[in-house]
């Protein structure tokens, strides 16, 4: 008999870039589509660039990124330029769990690629890897509703790649960085 592990399947929708929580709080009151992921940038004056992933659920992620202990704070000293992306699970009407499912691979992601020493699945944020397969597609989008066609070296959505699958039996994650053009039908 197969053992066939269930899979899940994510759309993310982001959009950005954003350069406050300010900005942020304005364009979700405009588009209440319900986001729960967020992923920003600080450049640093040297030019080295940080980054940081969260999520939230109960909250707007402008609200939340307005929380007095948020790491974001450590950023909006003026001398660091922000770069915030707001993240929606546009295919199905999206749980706690699975926001946090999504939270723990990109997190993962951005350790394994970022932080020297973080190179598995379980790291800092995350204390278990997920149970299920699961697939991640990120789709990015620009404020003004049009897609983002061309990714500035080191921005968010050039670190993030466009598929991300997670094999559970393995526990090892691939992605995609950019999917090509085949064909059109």
């Amino acid at each position: 008999m197969i053992n066939m592990k269930k899979t899940d399947a994510y759309l993310i929708k982001w959009y950005g870039p954003f350069e406050s929580a300010e900005k942020v709080k304005c364009f979700e009151e405009e588009n209440p589509d319900g986001f729960n992921l967020y992923a920003f940038q600080a450049k640093m004056k040297s030019g080295r660039s940080k980054y940081y992933c969260g999520m939230t659920y109960k909250q707007s992620v402008g609200r939340r990124l307005k929380n007095h202990d948020h790491h974001i704070h450590d950023f909006e000293d003026g001398r660091s330029k922000l770069q915030i992306w707001i993240g929606t699970i546009a295919n199905v009407r999206a749980k706690e769990n699975d926001v946090r499912i999504c939270e723990n691979l990109l997190t993962s992601l951005l350790a394994n690629k970022i932080c020297v020493g973080e190179k598995n699945l379980e790291n800092r944020t995350n204390k278990k890897p997920p149970i299920n397969n699961v697939y991640v597609i990120n789709e990015w989008w620009k404020i003004n509703n049009y897609e983002l066609k061309r990714r500035t070296v080191g921005s968010v959505p050039d670190v993030l790649p466009e598929v991300l699958e997670y094999y559970a039996e393995t526990k090892a994650l691939y992605g995609a960085k950019r999917l090509k053009y085949i064909v059109g039908l």
